[in-house]
């Protein structure tokens, strides 16, 4: 037995890698966008956004990061460090999407959306 870390860098590279275990084509869609992971660092977010974004992250099993004042809203705007799968990503946007016109979420949609698109190919 041996191992190796892989760094898988889209859903392409992901499905090309799992379709070398000769599993369900089914099976491949449903497990790569778990295969890419994705680190995207929003700037200048409301805090009550910061909040919700990480509230709704931490739902989705995922992670992100905002700045103290968030939690009290005593701070204007906050930098957050989002990180997840591609599948986190996709499914913390459609939850965003249904609470547009609040916040700023329509840019942070807009934006996180844009991060993640190279990751779609």
């Amino acid at each position: 037995m041996k191992s190796e870390m892989l760094s898988i860098q889209n859903l392409s590279q992901a499905k090309d890698e799992l379709k070398k275990l000769h599993i369900e084509d089914i099976s491949v869609s449903m497990m790569a966008s778990k295969a890419v992971f994705c680190v995207v660092k929003l700037y200048d977010v409301h805090p009550a956004a910061a909040n919700i974004i990480k509230q709704e992250m931490l739902a989705l099993g995922g992670e992100a990061a905002v700045e103290r004042g968030c939690v009290n809203m005593s701070i204007e705007s906050s930098h957050v460090v989002i990180m997840g799968t591609l599948k986190q990503y996709l499914r913390l946007l459609s939850k965003l999407k249904m609470q547009k016109g609040y916040f700023g979420l329509d840019d942070v949609v807009k934006e996180v959306s844009g991060s993640i698109e190279a990751l779609m190919k």
